[in-house]
């Protein structure tokens, strides 16, 4: 049985999650709060073929979640380009 690989994708994206909460907080969050936000959040399974229709919609891609807190300080220090490219793979 050839079954599609399915990938993890947060609903709010994981990035709108964190500068939420940092706008909340009116500091920087600390690696345990980004993690324990991560962990709590909400996911779903989609499978890995609808994910460039489903960026496109969403309009930019996620921080990668098993690296969380290092591509949030990147994020956050303007590092990391989340935008979506105008390839077909995004």
């Amino acid at each position: 049985m050839n079954q599609e690989k399915l990938v993890d994708v947060y609903i709010p994206a994981l990035v709108a999650l964190l500068t939420r909460a940092e706008e909340i907080a009116k500091r920087p969050l600390s690696e345990n709060e980004v993690l324990r936000i991560r962990d709590k959040a909400t996911k779903v399974s989609q499978p890995l073929s609808g994910m460039p229709a489903f960026l496109k919609q969403r309009g930019y891609h996620d921080i990668y979640a098993p690296e969380a807190w290092e591509e949030w300080k990147l994020y956050r220090e303007g590092k990391l380009d989340l935008s979506i490219g105008d390839d077909k793979n995004t």
